[in-house]
């Protein structure tokens, strides 16, 4: 029993992972009303732009903590 824990003990963690950032993600238009200003925020926390009255942006530092977890899974893959 304790070796099937082992084999998705990586994929319990990545869903961990994915639940905060997913807390994340719905937490931050909420926290951006806060802000006076989106433009105060550093662009590493967010970068977008506003499309009519809307704001688009992304997390670059999401965009470089997802892709170093794919790079992980794919070099344990190998």
């Amino acid at each position: 029993m304790a070796q099937n824990q082992s084999i998705f003990a990586p994929f319990t963690f990545l869903g961990i992972l994915l639940i905060i950032l997913g807390i994340i993600l719905v937490a931050l238009p909420i926290l951006s009303r806060m802000f006076e200003r989106l433009d105060k925020i550093h662009p590493l926390l967010i970068w977008g732009t506003r499309v009519d009255g809307f704001f688009i942006g992304t997390s670059p530092i999401l965009i470089i903590a997802l892709l170093l977890i794919y790079l992980i899974l794919l070099a344990l893959r190998s």
